[in-house]
């Protein structure tokens, strides 16, 4: 029988160029979010070099991080800076069984995601200034590219003035990549995550948090801007001051014409 081999080149790696912000448009090959790129091949690895990638944000826990490495990516040139958002993959301490239920609700996602973001704002932060003082392109991870990173692209998108809409369709765009996500983290992953988490057949029957869907984005925004005005606000509390937005946005927005 021959041996399927499975691409391990990153999925669910999308430029976060051409969204609407305040006064125009995210500039295009400045900002990427991905899944897992600490185990793609090294040809793709030096095409993202080629394009302009200088630093990789890794949002994975320190496990993941220990399993894998950092990958291709960490070469002469390009700066690599670990913020684990969460202490592990398998378990957080802060996922309950009801959230990787078959009930979990969007509702319920959104409100790990609002936590999330104001236990790890200081985290959240430094990655938001790491992105604006950097000189290349940045690349911004975790295991799935889902809701890690997702939470931290809502954190810089807000910071440019995105709409909550256009956070949440940018959040949802995963959902289309989630048939070819699942192999590839059981390839990466291993024994690392719990079975049913890896389990295609499984997940079907699971609830939100196995999906990306635009609502759980949207509670969590609306959380955050009922708890403290904005979704902004407790990152700014942690330490992103206006002088790093302000250069986000020199880095990151093409002025409307």
């Amino acid at each position: 029988m021959e041996t399927q081999i499975l691409d391990l080149a990153p999925v669910n790696l999308r430029d976060l160029g051409g969204l609407p912000v305040d006064g125009g448009t995210t500039r295009a090959g400045v900002l990427l979010r991905s899944d897992d790129v600490s185990v793609m091949p090294a040809a793709f690895a030096r095409q993202m070099i080629d394009d302009g990638v200088t630093s990789v944000i890794d949002l994975r826990s320190p496990e993941e991080a220990l399993l894998t490495g950092r990958g291709p990516l960490t070469v002469p040139g390009v700066n690599y800076h670990h913020l684990a958002l969460t202490a592990s993959v398998a378990a957080p301490e802060d996922i309950s069984e009801d959230l990787m239920s078959a009930a979990t609700t969007p509702a319920q996602v959104g409100a790990w995601y609002a936590n999330l973001l104001e236990t790890q704002a200081r985290q959240l932060a430094l990655g938001a200034t790491l992105v604006a003082m950097s000189d290349g392109a940045t690349v911004f991870h975790c295991a799935a590219g889902k809701d890690r990173t997702g939470v931290f692209a809502a954190v810089v998108l807000s910071a440019l003035g995105a709409t909550p809409e256009t956070i949440s369709a940018d959040y949802a765009v995963t959902a289309t990549r989630l048939p070819q996500l699942f192999p590839r983290l059981r390839a990466i992953m291993g024994g690392l995550m719990p079975e049913r988490v890896l389990d295609e057949e499984a997940v079907q029957g699971m609830g939100a948090m196995m999906g990306a869907h635009a609502e759980s984005m949207e509670a969590m925004q609306q959380l955050l801007i009922s708890r403290h005005g904005s979704v902004l606000e407790p990152v700014r509390q942690a330490g992103l001051s206006e002088a790093t937005i302000e250069r986000l946005r020199e880095r990151l927005v093409v002025a409307r014409a």
